[in-house]
């Protein structure tokens, strides 16, 4: 990657510094989780996502992609707890959560715990709060809709006092707009076709999930978009820039490609609708 010019340095040491002013990492504990992707950790303030902060993940709900993209962040963030049994939360908004797919993203089962059913966004927006203060969670995943300013806040605040990460997840029929107004950073993902398939030599089949990452806000970072595949053996993350690898968006959800279509990536986190 060529040197940014003098300018483009300057502007992104005053992006790092502003995110330092309004709140990211104050309470010197913190810290980030890094991608461990130089195109994506360079895009984020301080080299990674921040830990003790709420971060806004936008899906649509048929693609199974923002759900999936949840999951590899918390198993991630589990690990950096030091245990692969460190609590999770996922207050899922109804009953569509499939805990066995949780396992490709380095989640057991046994250490999520799942609400479910709660209607009211005003009572799910406490239950979110009071998980986030208490402590004992390596981190939190939320679905939830559009919150108000002073919920928005209250959420940091939250995060910050409890030291804990939370994902606000939004799947609608399409994406959204503003979302939170406090949100650290705010991402976009959608289903893309797999790059490899590790099945029968390389023929068609199920693949290696592959996703549409843009990052569309980034409080004292930049926005930037990349193709990400999981690796699930790993359990890392590969830029399929790196190889130079082209895709096509899905012009529609994954389960419903034509049995024709090519290494499919498709969700797992997702029970189907039937």
């Amino acid at each position: 990657m060529a040197a940014l010019p003098p300018r483009h340095r300057e502007i992104d040491a005053l992006r790092q510094q502003i995110g330092r002013v309004e709140g990211i990492g104050r309470s010197g504990r913190s810290g980030v989780l890094p991608f461990g992707l130089p195109m994506v950790d360079s895009a984020l303030p301080e080299g990674g996502l921040a830990l003790a902060s709420v971060h806004e993940v936008q899906g649509i709900y048929a693609d199974g992609a923002g759900a999936a993209f949840c999951a590899a962040l918390l198993g991630q963030l589990a690990r950096e707890a030091g245990t692969s049994s460190a609590p999770i939360l996922w207050l899922e908004a109804g009953e569509g959560l499939y805990l066995p797919g949780l396992a490709r993203y380095g989640l057991q089962p046994r250490q999520v715990f799942v609400v479910s059913n709660i209607r009211k966004t005003a009572d799910r927006l406490w239950v979110l709060e009071e998980a986030l203060r208490c402590g004992a969670l390596a981190g939190v995943v939320a679905e939830l809709e559009e919150a108000d300013f002073t919920a928005s806040r209250r959420l940091q605040l939250a995060a910050e006092a409890g030291n804990t990460t939370a994902l606000v997840l939004h799947e609608g029929g399409q994406y959204s707009g503003a979302g939170l107004a406090t949100a650290v950073t705010r991402w976009q993902v959608q289903t893309m076709p797999s790059m490899h398939c590790p099945l029968n030599n390389g023929l068609q089949g199920v693949g290696a999930p592959c996703w549409d990452v843009a990052l569309t806000h980034s409080r004292g970072g930049r926005p930037e978009r990349w193709t990400l595949e999981w690796q699930e053996e790993q359990q890392t993350w590969h830029n399929m820039a790196d190889v130079g690898a082209e895709t096509i968006p899905l012009p529609q959800a994954a389960n419903d490609m034509p049995a024709n279509d090519d290494h499919v990536s498709a969700p797992v986190v997702r029970k189907q609708r039937r």
